[in-house]
Parts: structure tokens; C-alpha cells; sequence
């Protein structure tokens, strides 16, 4: 399998720089031109991207999450969720890498191969980082109308955490 892994990226290289002669396009110049649009786009993006992570880091620095697992703790034990998740659920949307973070600084806490801790994975594998993506996309083609796109990613994202906490419940309880 390692042999197969290390052959085929070289290989699809090679393939896309065959078809590139073939079809006549200057390879090269292509190339350059791609990696000058991505230094733009990131250059672009780079403020919406730095303010989610800023947020984050000061929402987790400033007990924001205690405060939050107090005054939600009513409405997680109604859907069953433990409130050691409740900052998988809120993090999820904002942030990939933060959620993983957590997700990580949660494991000691809870244990491996719990139903916490099966749970927790779950709702990392199962939802999407909703306000990184709207921020590279929107912001990229500099939008400001989301009309509805917000409320339908947030609504999708509560439909994964209780679908991921339901499933667990039956296949790990």
C-alpha cells in the first residue's frame, strides 16, 4: 500500500503535465498564475479567518463555555446531551481546528471509548464548520445578503448533534 501512496501523486502530476502538452497550454505559466489567484484569495479572506479564531480564543480564555454549560444544562439533559459537549456543539460552527482542540482537551476528562467520548467524535465527524466556510465564501466574493444560508447551516447543524447523540445512544448505551 505504501508503494501505491507514493506513486500516485507523482503519477497524477505527470498525467496532468502530459495532457497539458498535449492540449498545448504552457504548463508553467499556468501554474504561477493558479498559485498568484490563491496568495490573493488568502490575502483576501485572511481578516475573516483571523476574527473567527480570535473570537474563539477568547471565548475559550474567558469561561464562556462554564457560563454557557450552566445556563444550557436544562435544555441538554431534555435532548439527553452531556454538558461536556456543549462545547463541541457551539465551537463546531466557527471553527475545524478549534473543535479538535477541544475534542482533544475533552478525552482525558470523559475517558476513550466512552459514550461521551463516542458522541463528542460523532458530532465532530458529522457537521460543518458553518461560519469559517460562510466567511471564506461570502467574504471571497464579498457578499453581504446571506439571506437564509446562516439560519438553514445552523438548523442542519442541531439536526447532526441530536442525530449524532440519538445513534449513539442506540448502537453504544
Amino acid at each position: 500500500m505504501d508503494f501505491f501512496s507514493n506513486i500516485l501523486i507523482p503519477l497524477i502530476i505527470l498525467i496532468i503535465i502530459i495532457y497539458g502538452k498535449y492540449k498545448g497550454i504552457d504548463i508553467y505559466d499556468s501554474f504561477i498564475r493558479g498559485a498568484f489567484d490563491g496568495i490573493k484569495t488568502t490575502y483576501k479572506i485572511g481578516p475573516y479567518i483571523l476574527g473567527i479564531f480570535l473570537a474563539i480564543g477568547i471565548f475559550k480564555v474567558g469561561y464562556g463555555i462554564e457560563i454557557l454549560e450552566y445556563i444550557f444544562s436544562p435544555i441538554l439533559k431534555i435532548f439527553s446531551i452531556p454538558k461536556e459537549l456543549l462545547s463541541l456543539i457551539i465551537i463546531k460552527p466557527l471553527s475545524g481546528s478549534g473543535t479538535l482542540a477541544i475534542y482533544k482537551d475533552m478525552i482525558p476528562r470523559v475517558g476513550i471509548d466512552t459514550l461521551k467520548e463516542r458522541m463528542g467524535a460523532t458530532i465532530v465527524g458529522s457537521s460543518e464548520t458553518i461560519f469559517y466556510t460562510m466567511a471564506i465564501y461570502y467574504g471571497n466574493l464579498k457578499i453581504k445578503n446571506i439571506r437564509h444560508t446562516l439560519i438553514c447551516a445552523l438548523i442542519s447543524h442541531m439536526a447532526g448533534v441530536l442525530a449524532s447523540v440519538f445513534i449513539c445512544n442506540i448502537l453504544f448505551n
